[in-house]
């Protein structure tokens, strides 16, 4: 996890080292209600969470960006602006 401020914004990373997510998936994940199986037990979770972030970026004049990294799992940023 990293945060760093630059240009008058907050910039928060988080990385794993999880399998990813399914290139198909990665557009659809901030959507209400979309949730894809764990990789370890098949369950599903609601899919309102990412929703969630998606929507509070929104309204604070931020953006959120999901993408998988080069040598596998998945990297979230959350850009917001300072004040």
């Amino acid at each position: 996890m990293a945060l760093a401020t630059a240009g008058g914004r907050h910039l928060l990373t988080i990385a794993d080292a999880g399998p990813g997510v399914p290139d198909y998936a990665l557009e659809q994940v901030f959507e209400p209600f979309y949730s894809l199986a764990r990789p370890g037990t098949g369950r599903r979770s609601t899919g309102l969470g990412l929703s969630f972030v998606k929507e509070v970026a929104d309204l604070h004049g931020g953006t959120v960006t999901l993408a998988n990294r080069p040598g596998g799992g998945a990297e979230a940023r959350l850009d917001l602006p300072q004040d």
